[in-house]
């Protein structure tokens, strides 16, 4: 596939139940840290209320999406989902993308993101596309956590 072959659009109410199903299919990775689903319908739906999801297709079927929360001259991206048939491809650092240039189009001066301390791995990726680690945040809201957790905060100037 190339990415001539996707279209990108902002979700509306009628996606729940597609972005929920592909975000907690691609966050399936973390079960080794907690249990349970990383959405569910009203918790998308809260976040919807506060943002936007960035959605990206193909062929109709939903392949990746992006939360995007704009506050002032900050804008801060999140819930990164790709298909984890699509994964590698590419199509996490398009969102990203995309994420950065929505925000600076509604005047973002920078990108926030906040990452989870056990999964390492994330920080090389972000530290690739230009973000650097800013502090740290509790975690609570993640109560199915099964070991101690924390989030590392990373930022980027737009």
């Amino acid at each position: 596939m190339t990415f001539d072959e996707f279209a990108l659009r902002k979700a509306a109410a009628a996606d729940v139940p597609a972005i929920v199903d592909l975000i907690n299919r691609a966050f399936s990775v973390e079960k080794f840290f907690k249990t349970g689903e990383r959405i569910d319908a009203a918790g998308l739906t809260d976040m919807m209320n506060s943002g936007e999801f960035l959605l990206l297709e193909s062929a109709g079927a939903l392949i990746a999406c992006v939360f995007v929360r704009i506050t002032g001259e900050r804008g801060y991206a999140g819930t990164l989902a790709v298909d984890p048939s699509q994964q590698k491809s590419g199509l996490g650092r398009r969102m990203m993308r995309e994420a950065e240039d929505h925000a600076r189009a509604r005047g973002c001066e920078v990108l926030d993101i906040r990452i989870v301390s056990v999964r390492p791995e994330l920080s090389e990726i972000y530290t690739k596309l230009g973000f650097v680690p800013t502090g740290i945040e509790s975690a609570e809201v993640i109560k199915t956590a099964t070991q101690p957790v924390h989030f590392i905060t990373m930022s980027k100037p737009l």
